[in-house]
């Protein structure tokens, strides 16, 4: 059993170093890194922030990889919360010294909490020595862990596209009717919105928004495009 320590920002916004069982019920989602995060694995690099249209708040991501997975993680219906790199555990394993920060901290709609780490195409030694010890802290904590294919090709690139209109806007609610009536069955999005009389650009930015918000549903294995195939959720496929 590894003595792991974790450190995290309290509800003060103070960094304190724990013991893993105290942080049974304890929200990291809602909390920020407990100090500047380093870019990914080291490397100098602009550090970015995802905004969540989950929370409305920001969620630190350290690369790319990240980001693709704080986009999937907002799509995600069963995520309540998630916070970006909020915990960091440290540990020694004879000489030498070990730091490390679990990708994200979330939380589901019913309550568990889960420690989120991304799946590497080269998973060797060092990675699952690191998953190893945060199973073990999980364990204490009361968590759940996670280890998650960061998303990528067609889906990943649907994806950023849709979150492009994941910010809150105001939506006609006669267009929306109109427009998921439109889609009622299956078909080309540029003839479901020609056929909703919603105007051609105004339709097409709904009809994003509306597949964002799970309203309406389309293939993810094909690309987003004016002739793919969208249909109202629940319905048709």
């Amino acid at each position: 059993m590894r003595d792991v320590r974790a450190w995290h920002l309290d509800e003060d916004e103070q960094v304190v170093c724990v013991a893993p069982a105290a942080l049974w019920g304890v929200a990291l989602e809602e909390r920020q890194p407990p100090t500047d995060p380093v870019a990914y694995h080291g490397r100098q690099g602009k550090l970015t922030h995802w905004w969540s249209s989950t929370t409305g708040t920001l969620v630190v991501c350290g690369s790319k990889r990240r980001t693709y997975t704080a986009a999937e993680l907002d799509f995600d219906p069963g995520v309540s919360r998630f916070a970006g790199e909020p915990v960091e555990l440290h540990w020694a394993e004879g000489r030498i010294k070990h730091r490390w920060r679990p990708d994200f901290i979330t939380v589901t709609r019913s309550g568990v909490r889960q420690a989120v780490v991304l799946a590497r195409a080269r998973m060797g030694a060092q990675w699952h020595e690191r998953l190893a010890a945060l199973q073990e802290v999980a364990a204490e904590a009361g968590w759940q862990v996670q280890v998650r294919e960061v998303p990528h090709g067609i889906r990943r690139d649907n994806l950023l596209l849709l979150a492009d209109y994941r910010q809150p806007a105001v939506c006609d609610r006669g267009h929306e009717r109109a427009l998921l009536a439109a889609f009622g069955q299956p078909r080309p999005l540029c003839e479901g919105v020609a056929d909703s009389g919603v105007p051609d650009l105004l339709g097409r930015d709904h009809v994003y928004r509306l597949i964002w918000r799970r309203r309406l549903r389309i293939d993810w294995d094909r690309p987003l495009l004016p002739i793919s195939l969208v249909w109202k959720a629940g319905r048709g496929r």
